[in-house]
Order: structure tokens, then C-alpha cells, then sequence
């Protein structure tokens, strides 16, 4: 499968292509990536940046070369933030513009709530469990120690502490992935028990 076939379409816009998009559980847009040239993509992000009154777009649909649709729900413009890129001239399909629209949340670390994103791509040299383990150091109130990794990843994956989007419904497209972490209180309260039960050791 050649590069161009992987990317998708956005519907209703001339010359638009994707080659990443994330949504959440309820298909809310949590990252997307695209190419254009710069009339089209200032026209999209007029479009999404309009309330639905003023006739903007508040979901539109990603198709791939095989006539598959997806279905993207825009949700509160106020959360996304974006950010663009120019692509060298001396490509074959000449000038055009990459731009990057995610939530801001992807980039906030909320220590008050322990909440904090892991945003990856395919074939990156560092491996992103290796990403979410500092986070989950980060997050944590208590010291964790590298060798109650394993256990404590377990955990966090059985309670959903630790949860990747775009493995549900709404599926991910391309290659970025991203994986939500947080640290509640039952989380301390299995480290502690753990440590008293010599489940874990220093």
C-alpha cells in the first residue's frame, strides 16, 4: 500500500488529506493532522472555528481510498489549538501546508488532578511504555522505583489508569497514538498496600 492510499480525504473540501486522527470514546477529535494547500486549510479551519449558527462545520467526515467513511465530531472549538508547517517546495505536488489540530489537553500536565497525555508515533526510538512509565513517576505522589514497573503497569491497565484512545469505536487513523494517564488515590492506597505486603519491595 503506497503513502497516498493511506491517507483520507475530508469531505466537503477541496484537496484535504490526512494521514493521522484521533478521537475520543465518543468521537469527539482529539488530534488530526493534515495537507493542503493554504486556501483550503484557512477555509477548513474558518469553517470549524464558526459556531454552528453561522453556518461552521461541527462534524465532518474523513474517506479513504476505498469509499470508507469516518465520522468526526468537532466539539468545543475553545479546547483545540493547532499549529502548522510548510512543506519544502521541492516536493512533487508543490507548495502545501501540514497543520496539526489537537485538544490542548495533550500538552497540559494536570498535576492538581494527576491527569497527563502520551502522544506517540509509530517507529519513534523510545518505546511509549517507556513514555508512560516516567509520566506515571511524574504523576505519582509516592517515589516508585523502576522495578515495581511491571506490576504497577499491569495495574494501571486493569483499572483504566492507564488507557490508549483509539482502540474502541472510534479507531485510530495513521500512525499517531496517545495514551491518557491518571494517578487517583487508589492508586496510593494499592502502592501502600503492596509495599505492606512485600508485593512490592525496595
Amino acid at each position: 500500500m503506497t503513502q497516498l492510499s493511506r491517507l483520507h480525504r475530508i469531505e466537503g473540501f477541496v484537496d484535504l488529506w490526512v494521514d493521522a486522527c484521533l478521537r475520543s470514546d465518543d468521537g469527539q477529535l482529539v488530534f488530526l493532522s493534515f495537507y493542503g494547500r493554504d486556501s483550503s486549510v484557512m477555509q477548513f479551519i474558518s469553517a470549524l472555528e464558526l459556531g454552528s449558527k453561522e453556518g461552521g462545520v461541527r462534524r465532518f467526515n474523513l474517506a479513504d481510498a476505498a469509499g470508507g467513511r469516518q465520522l468526526v465530531e468537532v466539539g468545543a472549538i475553545e479546547r483545540l489549538a493547532k499549529h502548522s508547517g510548510r512543506l519544502p517546495r521541492q516536493n512533487i505536488f508543490g507548495p502545501l501546508t501540514q497543520m496539526w489540530i489537537y485538544d490542548r489537553a495533550l500538552q497540559e500536565l494536570d498535576k492538581a488532578n494527576r491527569i497527563g497525555w502520551v502522544v506517540s508515533r509509530e517507529g519513534e526510538p523510545t518505546d511509549i511504555d517507556a513514555k508512560v512509565w516516567t509520566l506515571i513517576k511524574t504523576l505519582s505522589p509516592v517515589a516508585l522505583p523502576d522495578h515495581w514497573r511491571g506490576l504497577l503497569m499491569q495495574w494501571c491497565r486493569e483499572r483504566e489508569a492507564v488507557m490508549a484512545i483509539g482502540t474502541g469505536r472510534y479507531r485510530r487513523i495513521g500512525p499517531v497514538q496517545a495514551v491518557r494517564v491518571s494517578i487517583t488515590d487508589h492508586f496510593v492506597r494499592f502502592v501502600s498496600q503492596s509495599v505492606r505486603e512485600r508485593t512490592l519491595t525496595l
